[in-house]
């Protein structure tokens, strides 16, 4: 994308959300429901545990998550997040989130959080990085 029609990072997450629930509908749809069993699915998987894992996934699962996270993303977005918190650890201390001191921080930083899962998509700016 170009700079200026690159995402915000709510845009950004807005739209990983939205493809996270496109999957678990089209998933359902393909299976016949959003509920997985682990018993209908382990004679599908090659190991017992996949199949819980898969199971405990199914799409009614990803579509409440997919709900609570676009609340979460709303809300934040209302809050007016300041994202100059972001980025602003000391040098060596990438694994410790800044301390936010006000609610547009907090949405900042809960925004950067959601959005880590999603780092590896080509859209997710490094700047975003709690």
């Amino acid at each position: 994308m170009e700079p200026d029609l690159e995402p915000n990072l709510d845009e950004f997450l807005l739209a990983r959300i939205a493809e996270d629930k496109r999957i678990a509908v089209d998933g359902a749809m393909a299976q016949g429901g959003e509920g997985w069993s682990v018993d209908a699915l382990a004679a599908g998987l090659p190991e017992p545990r996949a199949a819980e894992h898969v199971a405990r996934f199914d799409p009614a699962r990803v579509l409440a998550e997919c709900a609570a996270k676009r609340g979460i993303v709303l809300a934040c977005r209302a809050a007016r997040p300041d994202l100059s918190i972001l980025g602003a650890r000391p040098h060596g201390m990438a694994d410790f989130p800044v301390a936010p001191h006000d609610q547009h921080q907090l949405a900042a930083l809960t925004l950067a959080l959601l959005a880590m899962p999603y780092a590896a998509h080509h859209d997710y700016r490094s700047e975003w990085r709690p």
